[in-house]
């Protein structure tokens, strides 16, 4: 049996535009910097940033793990790695 509309849940308000927007002390806490570095992040455009009214800044929890998939020091094989993936040892 269907049940009544009110017995559906209720769609979230920010399902139709995907993950919702977050501030700067919550991508701070996530990075685990203070939000002045957030801020400069964002001023230098390293982090993308949408200022949605004066001194209102949000992010995308999308751009933000972007940033720190950029920001990521990949190492070098090394030994037989190196000599398995061609390199010279």
């Amino acid at each position: 049996m269907i049940g009544r509309p009110s017995d559906l849940p209720a769609a979230s308000p920010v399902e139709p535009f995907g993950e919702p927007l977050v501030d700067a002390a919550t991508v701070a806490a996530y990075l685990a910097v203070d939000t002045a570095t957030v801020y400069r992040l964002a001023q230098r455009a390293e982090l993308p940033g949408i200022e949605i009214a004066p001194r209102v800044l949000r992010f995308r929890p999308a751009d933000v793990r972007a940033y720190i998939d950029r920001r990521t020091r990949k190492a070098r094989p090394a030994g037989r790695v190196k000599a398995l993936l061609g390199g010279s040892s």
